[in-house]
């Protein structure tokens, strides 16, 4: 038996921890059958692809089904696994003449039942059969089929992997790599649909998280990003209250030479008690990843969040004065339902004020499973894209300001690219894959140029 493949991955860094932990599984069959990965998709050795998709927004969909349809095209034995798993269009589905299969990870025995050949083909003739019908009958059939090939998992509880699981570790070779210490989540922000795709909050055992820790330091991995989708709440299904605080002090007791950073403090439940206990870890690297959302009171309502515009300025503040060389990233969705001009330019003066190193701007469009796709008040797409850019202009700036203060001090970082003249860092504060990396000639780097190596962490001046 063989099993040439490769793989693609959609969406964040969250959904990336899932597929390297599959590549992983899939791996450790190699004593076993024939298996082969190739790093190249559209390779013609790759038989199968594994496609890890994101179903998150409407345009994360389409393109979910814009690659799966490009590999299907290409003759590719293709496999769907990911968000899009929960929310697919089936009628797209029964579109594809090479679906071999479904991974809704369920399950353990997923992928060794796939690599046997014990799950059941997709067969995309018997889903067009079926949608054409529309007795009762013949939908319950449906239904069951769909269930039986990896269907819903809306309501149920997140999937996580286990610690002592095999996954490949694909960042390693530039010094880092992502660590999720739970899946789903709990909240109900009306603009999001997380936990209708991947179920409530399940958060993995302390032990466990620093079992894959311990692994990933022999490993040589230097910087450990912590990731889930509430990293505040991590625990509170566990342990009947969060635990995040006592996870990390255990990691950074961990011996080793390497650093972490954590992603996603939701803001109503990080507190000042917390952030004082943040301070005295000596591995945390002071980047704050907090996404706000918005800035206005009644936008924060509307979309659920519960915290005011109070809360938000006594963190920044404490953070500013107790983390000396702070990170703080954040991100806002503008046109929201109910997002008046006032609005608008209550939040503009806020970003001028906090001169934020980095923020993601999202436009915000309905989504039919969320709850603001029912609130009143739209924002038309011409006012929303306006206020896109005037944001946008208020951000270059600050960026400009921020880029000129830097100017002649020595950082340290992380080669990522190695060009004729220059060399691309991405400095240690800066996270992987988000923020802007700097651009640096050879020069200004203190270590000789044959030493400049990719993943090499280097000390280099900015000019």
């Amino acid at each position: 038996m063989s099993f040439y493949f490769s793989s693609v991955n959609l969406g964040c860094s969250k959904n990336l921890v899932d597929l390297e932990f599959a590549i992983g599984q899939i791996l450790k069959f190699s004593d076993r059958m024939d298996i082969q990965y190739f790093d190249t998709p559209e390779d013609e050795g790759a038989e199968f692809i594994l496609v890890n998709t994101c179903g998150f927004l409407s345009t994360a969909r389409e393109e979910s089904e814009q690659t799966l349809k490009y590999f299907d095209e290409l003759g590719k034995k293709v496999i769907l696994m990911g968000c899009y798993v929960s929310v697919k269009d089936d009628a797209f589905l029964s579109s594809l003449k090479n679906l071999y299969a479904v991974l809704p990870f369920t399950d353990y025995a997923t992928i060794e039942k796939m690599l046997l050949g014990e799950v059941p083909k997709v067969n995309s003739a018997a889903i067009a059969k079926l949608k054409s019908g529309l007795g009762g009958l013949k939908e319950g059939k449906l239904r069951e089929y769909l269930a039986s090939i990896g269907g819903s998992q809306i309501g149920k509880k997140a999937f996580v992997w286990k610690g002592d699981e095999i996954r490949a570790y694909i960042h390693a070779p530039f010094g880092y790599e992502y660590l999720k210490i739970a899946e789903g989540c709990d909240n109900n922000c009306t603009f999001c649909i997380i936990p209708k795709i991947r179920g409530r909050q399940k958060s993995r055992p302390i032990e466990d998280v620093i079992k894959e820790a311990e692994v990933m330091i022999a490993s040589g991995i230097r910087e450990i990003e912590i990731i889930c989708q509430d990293t505040t709440r991590y625990g509170t299904d566990l342990y009947d209250e969060p635990r995040l605080f006592e996870l990390l002090e255990k990691l950074d007791a961990l011996p080793g030479d390497f650093r972490f950073r954590l992603f996603y403090l939701y803001p109503d439940t990080l507190t000042f008690a917390h952030l004082e206990r943040l301070a005295k870890l000596k591995k945390l690297i002071p980047y704050f990843d907090i996404p706000f959302q918005h800035y206005s009171a009644n936008i924060l309502k509307r979309m659920g969040r519960f915290y005011d515009q109070a809360h938000i300025g006594r963190l920044l503040e404490y953070i500013r004065a107790n983390f000396p060389g702070s990170f703080i990233r954040t991100a806002f969705i503008i046109g929201f339902p109910g997002d008046t001009q006032a609005d608008s330019e209550e939040h503009c003066e806020f970003v001028k004020k906090e001169k934020f190193e980095s923020v993601g701007i999202f436009q915000y469009h309905d989504e039919p499973l969320a709850a603001s796709s029912k609130l009143d008040c739209k924002v038309n797409d011409v006012q929303a894209r306006t206020r896109i850019k005037k944001l946008g202009k208020i951000l270059d700036e600050v960026y400009r300001d921020h880029a000129k203060a830097v100017k002649g001090k020595t950082f340290s970082g992380y080669v990522m690219q190695a060009e004729e003249k220059t060399v691309i860092i991405r400095r240690e504060i800066q996270a992987p894959e988000i923020d802007e990396y700097d651009e640096v000639l050879y020069k200004n780097i203190q270590v000789p140029v044959g030493e400049v190596e990719l993943g090499a962490f280097v000390t280099y001046t900015l000019n």
